[in-house]
């Protein structure tokens, strides 16, 4: 008796042990490819992901970027090191999304100018200290020198962008003079944070309003004087 000519099904391609790294993406997930294209699979789980990057969050905050890890996250969200990996290539990527996103569109009152002064009161007493941390270790790393570009990316060019938005509104308001350059308006304005920073001033509630004041001085109109004056 001779046995069924039935095709066969395929053989399963034969992986190597040691590409089997706990930091490659899952086959199953939607993790990362080339360029930032998402691979199709199962979705991910919303509150693995919310859990993470609030842990990354909390201890950037309370230990700072250089003394937090993937493990150290990992551990504090309650999820499997495996996890984080499929989402995140390095510390670096890990903590750059997660400030990303959890920095909201600054509110508008119609006052672009207090607009101005309430934004940079906020990054002044919640991301300057980070922020000047997290950029010191990233200018100083050797072994990703993509890491910075990356902050700058996902962090700096938002945030600076919606200072700019806001500068711009105050100008077409009538606000300040139709020659601000209002880029080098806004790196006077973050420079001061920073430098404070640096120079070990402590926090001032005083002190974004004065800023505003005296980096648009030599702009601003008669009405936008009018309307910094405490």
């Amino acid at each position: 008796m001779t046995r069924s000519s039935a095709p066969s099904a395929p053989a399963a391609p034969i992986i190597p042990a040691s590409s089997c790294r706990e930091s490659d993406p899952d086959p199953g997930s939607d993790a990362t490819v080339g360029g930032g294209e998402r691979r199709a699979g199962r979705p991910r789980d919303a509150r693995a992901s919310r859990a993470i990057a609030e842990a990354a969050l909390r201890q950037l905050l309370d230990i700072g970027y250089a003394n937090m890890s993937m493990e150290s996250v990992a551990a504090e969200a309650g999820v499997a090191r495996a996890t984080i990996y499929r989402r995140y290539h390095d510390k670096a990527d890990l903590v750059t999304s997660a400030i990303a996103a959890g920095v909201d569109e600054p509110a508008t009152t119609g006052e672009p100018l207090e607009d101005l002064v309430a934004v940079l009161q906020e990054f002044d007493g919640r991301f300057s200290e980070s922020c000047l941390e997290i950029v010191g270790c990233l200018l100083g790393s050797r072994t990703d020198p993509s890491a910075m570009a990356m902050h700058r990316d996902r962090v700096v060019g938002p945030k600076t962008r919606a200072l700019v938005a806001l500068a711009g509104r105050a100008k077409d308001a009538g606000l300040l003079r139709d020659d601000t350059d209002l880029d080098l308006l806004v790196e006077v304005l973050v420079g001061g944070v920073l430098a404070r920073r640096v120079i070990g001033l402590p926090t001032d509630a005083t002190w974004a309003r004065r800023a505003v004041e005296a980096a648009c001085a030599g702009v601003a109109t008669a009405a936008g004087l009018e309307r910094l004056a405490p």
